[in-house]
């Protein structure tokens, strides 16, 4: 009896400390209800209503981004943020978080959602953007109009070229089938004109700070940082058309091909060329085109290709590292999926110009590029050996590289605005 006694507490304790492993592991929630997983899967394959058919290598890129769109809605918490990123294998978050990263995130959501016809996505991008704007963003002090908007940190932390010109891309994103609220585009012409004041006389763009220029380590960075500014003054042209917007890509165009082509960088050709193709489509302008043509030749130039020795073949689609004017051969991880959109832009451009020798150039490297992201995406296939209440955690998402599975907003951010924008030019 008195062994009875003692086997009774122990037992107990087991069972308590066996459930309490069970908990719901640490990232982003589930949409609730949460689906079962055979529910998403039949979702996700599921035809999108009123998109025309695609062809065979078009198809499981709508798949993919069809998964990565639903994993960022997924990644989207009560407080109108995106869990920024966790460890799978510890079930940790990740610290990094920024609000560049998150404004980002919305823009890729909103554009999937737009692409997709899906008012959930289309309805959590603009929690997101509301939260964004409402909670951390302010009117310039120093503006007399009060007309002008920007970050409230710093903008040593914050960059305020990128950060504008993605909310202000996020939101003209989200007029698709329903409609962008007016105090969302009235914040996001107040962007606007914060980022056409950074305009020098040049062309440039250029954040100061007590009336210095702030640097964010080198004349590639800060025009990396100005393309996703002018790529949100050019898609605000659509709704908010103004003859300062036309004028103010031309300027900034002139200054910053001469200076790419003088020194030829991966960052800068992958933001600008999104805000010339925009343009481009809106103005017929050829100057934009050849801009345009000139990047986007030079990248799939360093894309590695189908005829890589075994070792290597399954660096086909991914692009190397290129710095100082050198390429370093190594393996390619997510870093691949910067040039996808303008991978995708591109082909916009041939195709709206009807080049069709350029179209063919543009969307071969563009599939073969999405292909080499797909083997960075957890897809059911990849996440067999996670338990049934985790799985959603993760599938979808976009990990950093063949050994490195974690899980962040901007990589799956990168790979998704490049895939949908694709989909949406094919589907013209």
């Amino acid at each position: 009896m008195r062994k009875l006694w003692l086997i009774v507490p122990v037992a107990v304790l087991g069972i308590l400390y066996y459930t309490s492993a069970q908990t719901v592991p640490v990232g982003p929630p589930p949409t609730p209800p949460t689906p079962a997983l055979g529910d998403i899967g039949k979702t996700d394959r599921a035809k999108t209503p009123g998109m025309p058919k695609l062809s065979e290598d078009s198809e499981p890129i709508r798949f993919s981004a069809q998964l990565g769109s639903n994993w960022l809605k997924r990644a989207v918490t009560a407080e109108g943020r995106f869990v920024y990123g966790f460890q799978p294998a510890l079930r940790v978050e990740l610290d990094g978080d920024n609000f560049v990263s998150q404004a980002g995130a919305a823009f890729a959501l909103a554009r999937s959602a737009r692409v997709f016809r899906d008012q959930e996505g289309t309805a959590r991008a603009r929690q997101v953007l509301l939260t964004l704007l409402n909670l951390e963003t302010i009117i310039d002090p120093d503006d007399a109009t009060k007309s002008a908007r920007f970050c409230a940190a710093p903008p040593q932390a914050v960059n305020r070229l990128s950060s504008n010109g993605l909310l202000i891309s996020a939101v003209h994103e989200l007029d698709g089938h329903d409609k962008s609220p007016k105090d969302l585009l009235r914040m996001a012409d107040e962007l606007c004109n914060h980022v056409r004041q950074l305009q020098r006389p040049d062309g440039s763009l250029a954040i100061t700070a007590n009336g210095a220029v702030l640097k964010s380590g080198s004349d590639e960075f800060d025009a990396y940082h100005a393309g996703l500014g002018l790529q949100g003054i050019i898609r605000s042209q659509r709704l908010g058309p103004a003859e300062w917007k036309l004028e103010m890509l031309r300027k900034a165009r002139t200054h910053y091909l001469a200076q790419w082509s003088a020194r030829k960088n991966v960052g800068a050709a992958c933001s600008h060329v999104p805000a010339y193709a925009e343009a481009f489509i809106r103005t017929n302008d050829p100057a934009f085109k050849e801009a345009v043509f000139a990047m986007t030749d030079w990248l799939i130039g360093l894309q590695y290709r189908e005829d890589l020795d075994a070792v290597r073949g399954q660096w086909a689609g991914g692009f190397p590292r290129y710095r100082d004017g050198r390429v370093e051969a190594v393996a390619p991880d997510i870093q691949s999926a910067l040039p996808t959109e303008a991978l995708a832009e591109a082909c916009r451009v041939a195709k709206h110009a009807g080049d069709l020798a350029k179209l063919r150039d543009y969307e071969r490297a563009m599939v073969l590029n999405a292909r080499f992201l797909m083997k960075l995406q957890y897809t059911a296939e990849k996440t067999n050996h996670f338990i049934d209440r985790f799985r959603p955690y993760v599938l979808g998402g976009f990990y950093v590289s063949p050994q490195d599975g974690n899980l962040r907003i901007d990589a799956t951010q990168y790979a998704l605005a490049g895939m949908a924008i694709y989909l949406d030019a094919v589907a013209e």
